[in-house]
């Protein structure tokens, strides 16, 4: 294992969470030995990437008040700090499931007005793309996306401008009690030797808890856990392009 290597905080994720986790620290808290580490070979290309770029407004959470609230109050946040990462040139569309759906319309319309979130009947034209038997109701909500090329470039900039160090192709194995109250990162560089990162803060900015590190810290640790992600590329008719349509149908 190479020598022991003094940073202030590590920041273990690449993606936007990570990136912006990594500026803060630098930038508002004004650490001066910040390194992000990514499994990749540039940032945010995994989730970030290829999740569902969704700048979530609440809708999606009629099981979470809390989550839809707080969705709700930081969504404009994030339309005024990146406003040119946003995409708003489509219909957003919400679509109730008649069976197993755990939001029955009427309830997430009163849910949508409880948290204000902007909500209308969606006009017959878009009703008639479903099919009655299976879906209960159809609404238009205020919903945008995200561009995540143009969110990568604003994270690259802002931690070279921060001075943040940057570890590509590089995985985090375990966390550690240090001595004097530090933590020890262990690091594997692709092809290369185990590094071991001593520093004040650890940020596990993985996305949802994929990643589970070995070290001296107790807590649950499943046997598997895995991630499918599917980006289905194709041409759509004309009556489907420019919309983007939710199904809120089971858990």
């Amino acid at each position: 294992m190479a020598a022991n290597i003094n940073q202030d905080a590590v920041i273990i994720g690449g993606g936007f969470y990570g990136a912006a986790i990594a500026i803060y620290m630098a930038k508002q808290r004004g650490l001066k030995r910040v390194v992000l580490i990514e499994r990749e070979s540039a940032l945010l290309t995994r989730a970030s990437f290829s999740n569902q770029a969704r700048v979530h407004n609440g809708y999606h959470y009629p099981r979470s008040f809390t989550t839809a609230y707080r969705s709700r109050i930081n969504q404009p946040k994030f339309v005024r700090d990146w406003p040119d990462a946003i995409r708003r040139d489509f219909t957003k569309l919400y679509a109730i499931a008649r069976r197993n759906s755990k939001v029955t319309a009427k309830q997430f319309e009163r849910f949508c007005r409880e948290i204000g979130a902007p909500i209308q009947p969606a006009t017959s034209t878009l009703r008639a793309l479903f099919d009655t038997r299976l879906i209960e109701d159809v609404f238009m909500v205020e919903e945008f996306a995200f561009d995540s090329t143009i969110l990568a470039s604003w994270a690259e900039r802002e931690l070279k401008e921060n001075g943040v160090q940057i570890r590509l192709e590089a995985r985090v194995s375990a966390i550690l009690n240090g001595p004097n109250n530090t933590l020890q990162v262990v690091m594997q560089p692709d092809f290369c030797a185990e590094e071991l990162i001593s520093c004040r803060y650890v940020f596990n900015c993985s996305y949802s808890e994929l990643n589970q590190f070995g070290g001296g810290f107790s807590g649950t640790r499943t046997g598997l856990k895995h991630e499918i992600t599917e980006m289905a590329l194709m041409q759509l008719p004309s009556p489907l392009q420019e919309l983007g349509i939710t199904v809120m149908d089971g858990h």
